[in-house]
């Protein structure tokens, strides 16, 4: 009998033994994966904590991968570490980690795309031409994009070297009463603009001039338009952007000058009528 007590005394100890060595792995465990008292209570596991971190700074996705499937928080988590790191994302800055342009004065590189854009930031939205949407509406297979912020349609660039006149459909020179045949002074007969209405080929996608170009219905845009553009992100959209385009704009103290617009960064400027710049029509 006494036999038998030691027995089921030595067993009795044993199980507590494990009961407490198992309740010392589980708390162990509950203080590595909760933020909270319950290990139930998932909205404070620190797992998720970190899931949702990574989710707000852009990295990492909740769909399986070639990993498998290992759950919500387990793929943000592994996703997130297989992908190159950005530290303009995490720590909020310009492209390239400048901590002397953060976004809180406005570091934002929205131009290229590469870092969060402020909820209260200007955007538009571009629409690509195509058969489905009967290109923009305009029925012309040539039409590039829509700038949907103005509404206007890009046709793709139709010349990458011509001078103001032809490319505004001007005779140059233009024989107007006291025209030297020269553009060279303010206000001089020879800059006037008198329209070429000579071999008037609707339908000729290889004409330099956008009033002759493909339907007859594009015109040369105006300083403004081209300025706008860039502003609503032509660079990102438009083929060829990185390029000088005229406009059909005449500069008023200067009128021997007419604007134009560097698409690659937006500044504007003018240059005399003669030179020779890109052009690109809108409708």
């Amino acid at each position: 009998m006494q036999n038998v007590r030691k027995i089921f005394h030595f067993f009795l100890g044993t199980v507590v033994i494990f009961m407490l060595i198992s309740g010392y792995q589980r708390i162990q465990m509950v203080r590595a994966e909760q933020s909270g008292s319950s290990p139930d209570s998932v909205a404070t596991s620190r797992l998720v904590t970190l899931s949702t971190a990574l989710a707000t700074l852009g990295y990492g996705s909740t769909s399986a991968g070639s990993w498998g499937d290992w759950g919500t928080s387990w793929n943000h988590i592994y996703s997130a570490a297989t992908k190159p790191f950005n530290d303009a994302i995490a720590n909020t800055l310009k492209n390239g980690g400048n901590t002397d342009y953060p976004q809180s004065v406005g570091g934002v590189d929205d131009y290229n795309n590469n870092a969060p854009i402020p909820s209260d930031s200007y955007q538009a939205t571009w629409t690509t031409c195509n058969v489905g949407n009967t290109y923009c509406g305009s029925g012309r297979s040539v039409a590039e994009k829509k700038d949907e912020n103005t509404g206007l349609i890009w046709s793709p660039r139709i010349s990458s070297g011509s001078n103001w006149f032809v490319a505004n459909r001007c005779k140059y020179p233009n024989g107007l009463p006291g025209d030297d045949g020269v553009c060279n002074l303010h206000n001089e007969v020879a800059c006037q603009c008198v329209k070429d209405t000579a071999n008037e080929d609707a339908d000729n996608t290889t004409a330099v001039t956008c009033e002759r170009y493909d339907d007859g219905n594009w015109r040369l845009p105006t300083q403004k338009e081209l300025m706008m553009s860039y502003i609503d992100g032509s660079w990102a959209q438009l083929t060829n952007a990185a390029n000088t385009y005229w406009s059909s704009t005449t500069t008023s103290y200067a009128t021997q000058s007419s604007w134009y617009t560097y698409q690659y960064n937006g500044y504007t400027g003018y240059s005399t009528k003669t030179y020779n710049y890109s052009v690109r029509c809108v409708r």
